[in-house]
């Protein structure tokens, strides 16, 4: 156990090492390629901070990526990044250009996945006073910078490969002119939801199976940033109570992986049609039944009680059903996506 420890220790030893040894780097190749009315930035990008934790954080706690998902939703596209600066409204200054990106970690020994970045933000001597932060987004196939509250993604369900992602961190001091400025870290916020169902490892002892699933009434579109983007200095400040974004582009149906989480953009379940799923349950390959799971809590005896929860970025809904006494019991966990280790209701939104 002491020599497992001290191996992880110097493996994190050896990755801040490593990331110090990149940034100095870029820092020495960079500047003497900046123009003297240019700015280069240089900072690190972190997917799923493995540091925070939930007492000091309503938005961000770890991340496992050992969790069921596609290979790529703890990554960002580096062919899919755009950067701007900003001032302290929300208002974009102008544009980084020339991005330089190197992953620089591994997320079996950090816990995140981090990548060391590099942009020149070009005739920057008329607004350098105006640099209040940095805002970024990955993985949105979005081309160019306008607005953030206006950038939107869409679902594309079956051929996305990674998660949407937004971030921003506050410039600490005025940018300097012909230099690199090295800037704090800026952690990555997921856009979209993640929804699964299972069931519980015993049924299939018994012969049961699902047969097919489908999600009622989703958005097909959502925006790449939350409501409060531009009342934050850093990602990590963001609170769910009032960040929903929702995009409205209402679809009907679409069918829910049985080996393989859904993801979705954020939706309102407060209207008419709230967001629903039908389960197809199958027993020694014939239909049992079919069943509708809501987004809300759930009883002792599987009915749903309280609320309807939102669907929300960033968020895990996980459900584990079983059958019993002849009944169908529902279990909804709802997490941070970023959760690594919690007490088994401790990421229950109530």
């Amino acid at each position: 156990m002491l020599t497992r420890f001290i191996d992880k220790f110097i493996q994190r030893v050896a990755f801040v090492i490593m990331l110090c040894m990149v940034m100095v780097a870029c820092s020495d190749s960079d500047d003497d390629a900046v123009g003297t009315e240019d700015v280069s930035v240089a900072f690190t990008l972190t997917v799923a901070d493995a540091t925070s934790t939930r007492a000091e954080n309503d938005g961000w706690d770890d991340y496992s990526p050992a969790q069921d998902g596609i290979l790529n939703e703890n990554l960002v596209n580096t062919d899919d990044i755009i950067i701007a600066i900003y001032d302290d409204k929300g208002n974009k200054v102008d544009n980084v250009e020339d991005l330089r990106v190197t992953t620089v970690s591994d997320p079996s020994i950090t816990g995140a996945t981090v990548y060391a970045i590099t942009g020149v933000w070009k005739n920057a001597k008329p607004n350098v006073d105006k640099a209040k932060r940095v805002m970024v987004i990955a993985n949105s196939n979005v081309s160019a910078w306008a607005d953030p509250s206006l950038l939107t993604y869409d679902l594309n369900p079956g051929t996305r490969k990674y998660i949407p992602m937004w971030g921003v961190v506050k410039i600490p001091a005025t940018l300097t002119l012909g230099k690199q400025n090295k800037l704090p870290n800026i952690q990555m916020l997921r856009a979209m939801a993640k929804v699964s169902v299972s069931l519980r490892t015993d049924m299939t002892t018994y012969g049961y199976a699902i047969g097919s699933m489908t999600v009622n009434n989703y958005n097909t579109k959502g925006y790449c940033v939350p409501k409060t983007f531009n009342e934050v200095d850093n990602t990590s400040e963001v609170r769910f109570a009032n960040s929903l974004n929702v995009l409205d582009s209402h679809a009907d149906q679409i069918a829910l992986p049985t080996t393989a989480p859904l993801y979705l953009p954020e939706y309102d379940n407060s209207g008419t049609n709230p967001t629903t799923i039908t389960v197809n349950l199958n027993r020694n390959g014939k239909l049992e039944g079919s069943y509708t799971l809501e987004f809300r809590n759930y009883d002792s005896d599987g009915k749903p009680t309280g609320p309807t929860y939102p669907i929300q970025r960033n968020h895990y809904y996980q459900y584990w059903i079983y059958k019993e006494t002849g009944k169908i019991i529902v279990t909804l966990h709802v997490r941070k996506w970023n959760r690594r280790i919690y007490p088994e209701n401790d990421g229950i939104i109530m």
